[in-house]
C-alpha cells in the first residue's frame, strides 16, 4: 500500500515512451532548428533527464509541455504555419489543378478534329502502308502465279 505522501508513478516503459515522443517532437532550446533528441548538447541530455523524471512522477504530456513552454517559451513547440499560408497554398494548388484540367480538355478537343480530317493522307504518309493500287497489282501477280 502507498504511503499518503507518495504519488502513484507511471511504469518505466510508459515514461520512456513519453520521453521519446516529446524529445523527438519538441525543439531544443540549446540547438536552433533541431529537436531535443537530435541536439548534441549536454544541456539537451539534462533536459531529457528532467522530462523523464517528470514522466516517472506521473505528469502527463500536456503538463510537461506546458512547463517547458513556461520555461523556454512557445518556440519549443516548433513551427506552426499560419492558417493564411496554409489555406493560400491549398487554394493556389487547386487553381493550378483546375487550369491544367482546362488546358488538357482544350488540347484534347482540338486533337480529334485534326486526326479526323487526315485519314486519307495518313495511309500515304505512314511507312509500310500499302496503297490500294499496290494491293491490286499484288493480287494480279498472285493470280498469274496460280495459273501455272
Amino acid at each position: 500500500m502507498l504511503a499518503p505522501t507518495q504519488t502513484p508513478s507511471v511504469s518505466d516503459a510508459d515514461a520512456e515512451r513519453l520521453l521519446s515522443q516529446l524529445s523527438n517532437e519538441l525543439m531544443s532550446p540549446y540547438c536552433p532548428g533541431r529537436t531535443i533528441s537530435s541536439c548534441p548538447s549536454d544541456q539537451a541530455r539534462k533536459l531529457e533527464d528532467q522530462i523523464l523524471a517528470q514522466a516517472k512522477a506521473g505528469k502527463g504530456r500536456a503538463e510537461i509541455e506546458q512547463g517547458l513552454v513556461e520555461r523556454f517559451g512557445p518556440q519549443i513547440i516548433g513551427y506552426a504555419p499560419q492558417p493564411v499560408v496554409l489555406y493560400g497554398s491549398a487554394a493556389a494548388g487547386l487553381v493550378g489543378v483546375l487550369l491544367l484540367g482546362w488546358a488538357g480538355r482544350r488540347w484534347l478537343r482540338r486533337r480529334p478534329a485534326s486526326v479526323a480530317a487526315a485519314p486519307a493522307t495518313a495511309a500515304a504518309v505512314q511507312p509500310g502502308a500499302v496503297s490500294r493500287a499496290e494491293r491490286d497489282k499484288l493480287d494480279d501477280a498472285l493470280d498469274e502465279l496460280d495459273e501455272f
